[in-house]
């Protein structure tokens, strides 16, 4: 497998609410993710986007390496008391 030399994902608290994103646009690693599992080939969201495939494949190790980080924690007996409830 490839890998990246250096990646086209950045984020910026001042960009669409600080969201990951494709580096030079504003378009999320969410939304692309929503174009793909839509069905939308990787020549559409080039044209539509106006990215590269680099962009693309980039987008894809990014979320990738998220979800290898991901741990799913069961906790046992735990209780979410939401902030407007005073103890």
């Amino acid at each position: 497998m490839k890998t990246m030399k250096k990646s086209r994902v950045v984020t910026d608290a001042n960009i669409i609410f600080g969201k990951a994103r494709i580096k030079g646009t504003r378009i999320s690693v969410e939304q692309f993710l929503s174009c793909l599992s839509a069905g939308w080939s990787e020549k559409k969201i080039t044209e539509e986007f106006g990215i590269t495939s680099e962009d693309i494949h980039s987008v894809i190790e990014y979320s990738n390496d998220l979800l290898k980080r991901t741990q799913i924690v069961k906790l046992k007996n735990f209780m979410l008391i939401p902030n407007s409830v005073k103890a």
